[in-house]
């Protein structure tokens, strides 16, 4: 919403600036050199996405006029295939500028808030764990039958169940505790460890807790991403609090790292040799307050001011594998988008509370200053260097996980006909058997060769001074985010791109599926035209096909 603005080379004699060529080379590929390249001649506000191993591998730009000229280029890998060790490769970049403009270092107040990143990882295993069960030929696909189980009562206050839970990091072993059913809600039941150490949750505070649940964030989450399943048949979706959670961070006081909850796919698959921890429920779980524990004390008041955004991020995980590998027999969602969508979740969470329900009293506290915001100022500061199509061994890299909420906010600025929320756009995204890339260039039409620079452009061009984007994709909608991360964080607009006005610059890096880097190209007043050749890890060799590395330019004046 846009009130959340507030809330939120060469010339004939003249000067080469890199040899490189706009024809093709041997063999049908990139020439790579400049002498016959044709220049970019751009409006202001034009922009225009570029193939370097087709014909654009060398960028001219033109010689400027006597009021000068400024461009964004950015280099970016487009491939959108979700692969264990992730889709990179090197490349080279040679034309003329300044030295690099200082990047900011990472700011030490963010590592205050941040959430730790060994919870992120654990998380990313999961989604990992959920994707190859989701495949494995040895766990039965539920038929439409199962997964509209015929319907049994909901549990009862006061009625005992034994559950199993994950007893280690990796998930691959489980435990049973026995819980009793403190809270019994239209939608939520919520069950607490019978183990759970004294002094934990009052009836009182878990009775408001299912009330928000009930009254905000299931409808939230159901609106924005379809129905969960119900293959118990109960009518609701269980929360245990269990001290097996806390169990997880076994030193969080020293880490600073501390798993505040879960969904794992395998409840909602049946048990058996290869899945032995199901539940055969819908089931998410969560920590219980510890505040004696020497090692991993949690208070009350941290663990109750947890639950909202937690409750609301993992219940779209449970919603995206009911909607893609029960009802529909495909894959669970890749993880980067998986992970996207219930991070835009949070975002709901933060839109569509009263503040009087939020713990803190501001949402914008509680479901995203210290996750969306921080996560994705942190990616912004080095979008080269993090990516946007994590590999499935990714180790939840908070970075990672600000590009994922942010290309989903962007997306659903851009095509979503209810653009303020999002949710017509996030729905077709959950009601589908196409996962990943493939699911974001069905539901949007553009391929994603043109998605993932408009992107990156936007991520540096919203809302920049003197630059108008109206009618373009080149912004988000809903943030300022030049003026949100001041407000909010205290920190200053953290994208950097490296200057340059024609002399001199060269940079070798990474380009990583997703991500980028941000150069701005500026021209004083007649200076002369600028080439900047794209390549691979040398200048004598073409940028690798395996990344499908395009090029945003755009004009800003």
């Amino acid at each position: 919403m846009r009130s959340s603005r507030s809330f939120l080379t060469a010339l004939s004699g003249g000067l080469f600036l890199a040899a490189c060529s706009d024809g093709t080379g041997p063999g049908g590929g990139p020439s790579l050199d400049c002498t016959t390249a044709a220049a970019e001649v751009l409006a202001v506000g034009e922009h225009r996405i570029l193939d370097p191993n087709q014909t654009n591998a060398c960028v001219r730009l033109p010689q400027a006029g006597v009021g000068g000229a400024e461009h964004l280029y950015v280099p970016v890998s487009t491939a959108g295939r979700e692969t264990d060790q992730g889709v990179e490769a090197d490349y080279t970049l040679t034309g003329s500028s300044l030295a690099a403009a200082a990047r900011q270092l990472p700011s030490p107040l963010l590592s205050a808030f941040r959430p730790p990143l060994r919870a992120a990882a654990f998380h990313s295993m999961l989604r990992e764990r959920e994707r190859a069960l989701s495949r494995s030929p040895l766990v039965a696909l539920f038929d439409q039958g199962r997964v509209t189980a015929s319907a049994t009562a909901p549990p009862l206050v006061g009625e005992v169940r034994t559950f199993q839970v994950c007893s280690s990091p990796a998930c691959d072993n489980f435990v049973q505790t026995t819980a009793t059913a403190r809270v019994v809600a239209n939608r939520v039941a919520i069950f607490v460890d019978n183990a759970a150490p004294a002094g934990g949750y009052s009836d009182p505070t878990l009775t408001a807790v299912s009330t928000l649940f009930d009254g905000f964030l299931y409808p939230t989450d159901t609106t924005a991403f379809g129905r969960e399943s119900d293959i118990d048949g109960n009518g609701v979706v269980i929360v245990l609090l269990t001290q097996l959670v806390n169990a997880l961070s076994p030193n969080c006081n020293s880490t600073g790292s501390v798993i505040l909850g879960y969904f794992f796919g395998a409840d909602l698959l049946p048990l058996g040799t290869n899945n032995p921890g199901s539940n055969e429920a819908e089931i998410f779980y969560g920590l219980v307050p510890d505040p004696s524990s020497p090692d991993c004390d949690v208070s009350e008041a941290f663990a109750r001011s947890r639950l909202p955004a937690t409750f609301i991020h993992e219940f779209q995980h449970m919603i995206s594998f009911n909607q893609h590998r029960l009802i529909r027999g495909a894959s669970s969602e890749d993880t980067w988008l998986n992970e996207g969508l219930s991070h835009f979740a949070e975002e709901l969470g933060a839109r569509r509370l009263p503040a009087a329900e939020c713990p803190s009293g501001s949402c914008f506290d509680d479901f995203l200053k210290d996750g969306n915001m921080a996560n994705s100022y942190a990616y912004l500061q080095s979008t080269e260097n993090f990516f946007l199509i994590e590999p499935g061994s990714s180790t939840g890299q908070l970075e990672e996980r600000g590009a994922n909420w942010l290309f989903v906010r962007w997306l659903a600025d851009h095509f979503a006909s209810d653009t303020l929320l999002g949710t017509d756009l996030t729905r077709r995204l959950g009601a589908t058997n196409l996962v990943g890339a493939s699911n974001v260039v069905a539901q949007t039409g553009v391929d994603f060769s043109v998605l993932v620079p408009e992107w990156q452009l936007a991520n540096y061009l919203d809302d920049l001074p003197g630059f108008n984007q109206s009618g373009s994709r080149l912004r988000y909608k809903t943030w300022n985010f030049r003026q949100v991360f001041p407000d909010s964080l205290g920190q200053p607009f953290p994208l950097v791109p490296d200057g340059t006005t024609g002399s001199g610059y060269s940079h070798t890096g990474v380009l990583r599926a997703g991500s980028g880097r941000h150069v701005l190209v500026t021209q004083a007043g007649s200076a002369p035209l600028v080439d900047l050749l794209l390549s691979g890890a040398s200048e004598a060799e073409p940028v690798s096909p395996t990344v499908e590395a395009r090029i945003g330019l755009v004009r800003i004046r």
